[in-house]
């Protein structure tokens, strides 16, 4: 079991299936699923996944980008990540091209949001998490008009002051989202900044 904890340490991953532990240990999955279940440092995901708990504290963010392939954290989480939110999170929400219950881990929530493969884009790997950019978080915000609208906002101003926000980007995947009403809350966000945009303006007349 120890070959295990080695290996996920060496990679730096916290998350990891049966068949990891089963190719690592070179064991069959029946005997694996016995010897992780019975580890107090290991935790279950579900079914066939598991997070290592070694007391270095939990990476939500790689757990939750690990559950079901592909997908990104986003929205309230991908905010706070970038740390341009100071609000604090129970809830990772996690966009996906495949459907998923949502899944309880120690006392937060990991949420999945179904999209479209042409909305599912504007996303980077961060070490084993993968995480919207700045850009697509703001815009996966406001296309699903979660978190509130005056929460979005501050965090907007927040990566214009701290220059971490490409707006021509940002409106690029506006754009991409094929919604009006995306694009219109994307322009309330720049005028807030007096930041101007003839694309976007186009777009909604």
């Amino acid at each position: 079991m120890q070959d295990v904890f080695d290996e996920l340490i060496l990679h730096n991953k916290t998350v990891f299936s049966i068949n990891d532990a089963a190719r690592i240990m070179n064991k069959p999955k029946n005997y694996v699923s016995k010897v992780l279940s019975s580890s107090k440092k290991v935790q279950r995901i579900e079914r066939g996944k598991y997070y290592l708990n070694d007391g270095r504290g939990l990476n939500m963010y790689e757990i939750s980008s690990q559950v079901v392939f592909p997908c990104y954290v986003s929205l309230f989480a991908a905010l706070q990540f970038h740390s341009i939110t100071e609000q604090s999170i129970v809830k990772y929400s996690v966009v996906s091209l495949k459907r998923h219950r949502p899944v309880t881990i120690e006392n937060y929530t990991i949420e999945f949001i179904w999209f479209q493969k042409e909305r599912f884009f504007g996303y980077k790997k961060a070490g084993n998490a993968y995480i919207a950019t700045v850009e697509k978080a703001l815009i996966d915000s406001l296309y699903l008009a979660t978190p509130p609208f005056s929460y979005v906002e501050e965090a907007f101003v927040e990566s214009v002051r701290r220059k971490m926000i490409n707006i021509e980007l940002l409106v690029d995947f506006a754009l991409r989202m094929k919604t009006k009403e995306t694009a219109r809350r994307v322009m309330l966000l720049l005028q807030s900044q007096q930041i101007k945009s003839r694309r976007l303006q186009e777009a909604l007349r």
